[in-house]
């Protein structure tokens, strides 16, 4: 298998897994551009999405962690799905002038 072909199965692995709590597959959802806009996840599932991500391309792809984390944040960055909002505590500041 040639190293593009690893590439492409692996974009396909890891975009199933992304998509898994949703019960959707990469086959589902390619034929829409937009696809990763209509699912949602939360910090703590990307985050461990991420994980998963960077052991998988070290495996696959034969690289050092450090390039791992980076392909995972290029791809995060590309195909992550949306951030689920929520609320944020902002403390009150003190201004002083």
């Amino acid at each position: 298998m040639t190293k593009r072909e690893k590439t492409k199965q692996l974009f396909v692995e890891l975009i199933n897994e992304q998509l898994k709590p949703h019960g959707v597959t990469y086959d589902e959802v390619k034929e829409d551009p937009q696809w990763y806009m209509n699912y949602a996840t939360d910090e703590e599932t990307e985050k461990q999405f991420m994980e998963y991500c960077t052991k998988r391309i070290r495996e696959v792809l034969k690289v050092n962690k450090s390039l791992a984390e980076k392909e995972t944040q290029w791809f995060i960055l590309q195909w992550g799905l949306t951030l689920e909002k929520t609320p944020h505590t902002i403390k009150n500041s003190k201004i002083q002038g």
